[in-house]
Parts: C-alpha cells; structure tokens; sequence
C-alpha cells in the first residue's frame, strides 16, 4: 500500500537514490529542501528535480524549499564563541541538520508525513550528521511527533555502488547539489561531542516545532472566522 514520504532532498546522488526507490515502491514522494542561507549554487538540483519528475512523472509530488536560516542562527551561530570553547570542533553542519529536521518535522505535521527518509550512508560516517549516535537521536527526535525517520540506503555501500544504482535507474550519476560556505572546514568530531551537542541543541528544535505548529493552527482557525468577500460566518 503505498503512503506519504517525505525525503531529505539535496540534489546529491544518495538523496536522489532515496527518491527513487520510494518511488519505485510506489510511494507519494515530497522532495523537501532546506534553505539556511549558507549554500552556495543550490540552484543546480532543480535539474536532478526535473530528472525524477521525468522518470517518476506519477510518484514525484514535488519540491518544497523550506528556509532555515533563522533557526540555523538559533541553533549553530548565536552562540558560536562559546560553541566553539566547550566542543572545540567546527559543528555548524550539525546545527544545519538539526534545522533542517525541525522545519521538515513542521512540513510533515503539517501534511500529514508519517514518515521522513534521508540519503546519509555509512561511508560518510565521518560526517558529524551521519554518524551512528546522531541518526539516534533524530530517529528519537521524530519519534516524538509520530513520524518515523529512516536512513534506508546507509548500508547499500560504497559511492561507486549508489552510482551504478542511480545509473541503472536511468538516472544520471553525478551529484547535483550544492555546497556550503562551511564544506570542508572541519575535523571528525567524536561521537561523544556529536551527541552532547544534539543533547543541547534540541531544546531550541522542540521550540521551533512548537511554536511554528501552534501558530499555523491560530492563522488557520483566524482564517476560517475571517469572512471573505460576500461570505457570512456563523457563530458557534
């Protein structure tokens, strides 16, 4: 039976490949993309959207941008001096993937996404986001709002074998996704550091989701009761 998913969508190859084998499972497919302002060409994944939409023309539901930035700040640069003291490591992406699950937690609340998938892989590990402890802790953070996080290609294998597996699908294999400013400017942290910082950071995420939910059910409601042109409400 198939069902809502929503994906982390970067335009890159494992993302895309996440895509694809949703769709392929005949699944609703939303692309959600997260705009924090630190990226640098991100334009150039509208083709790989255009790819899957040709190649999934009924699964593709389409691409949302979600902005970020002024939860990225909350969460990786109004405290930076001090971030820095306590971890010693330059953990911003982290913060950048703690926002992006917040703001796509409030997509799927919002639509009614039981479950988020995401295109992180074990050959990456040493990426602060990709590592064990860290995909915990989002599995739990979801968890919270009913949604189910899965990383369902982390253990496919090597780059080359999501290559030859993105090829075979008729799409192509490069990475189209775009960079950030913050992309190789920083040491593996060690698990330990990853998940205090998540521990301390979370907070702000439970927030964001909190108030960004509330408020959206406030307009809705003001919305009903606000009569358009010619419309009469009717007290309850």
């Amino acid at each position: 039976m198939s069902e809502k998913v929503a994906v982390l969508f970067t335009g890159g190859r494992d993302s895309t490949l996440v895509a694809c084998l949703e769709a392929l499972q005949g699944n609703e497919v939303y692309l959600l993309t997260c705009d924090s302002g630190i990226g640098i060409k991100r334009e150039i994944s509208e083709f790989r959207v255009e790819e899957l939409r040709n190649r999934f023309p009924e699964r593709i539901v389409g691409r949302t941008i979600l902005p970020t930035y002024g939860l990225l700040r909350s969460i990786a640069i109004e405290n930076i001096e001090s971030d820095f003291k306590r971890w010693g490591v330059n953990l911003i992406l982290l913060g950048d993937k703690l926002a992006i699950h917040a703001a796509a937690t409030v997509y799927c609340l919002e639509h009614g996404i039981t479950r988020l998938v995401d295109g992180c892989v074990e050959y990456q590990q040493d990426l602060a986001e990709q590592k064990h402890v860290a995909i915990d802790l989002f599995k739990e953070f979801e968890q919270q709002y009913g949604i189910n996080y899965d990383c369902p290609i982390y253990h496919f294998g090597s780059q080359d074998s999501v290559k030859y597996a993105l090829l075979s699908l008729g799409i192509s294999s490069k990475s189209l996704e775009g960079v950030s400013i913050f992309g190789d400017s920083f040491s593996e942290p060690s698990d330990e550091a990853v998940k205090t910082y998540m521990e301390d950071k979370l907070g702000i995420c439970k927030n964001y989701v909190e108030f960004m939910t509330k408020t959206s059910k406030v307009v809705s409601t003001y919305a009903r009761k606000v009569p358009q042109s010619g419309e009469v409400v009717v007290s309850q």
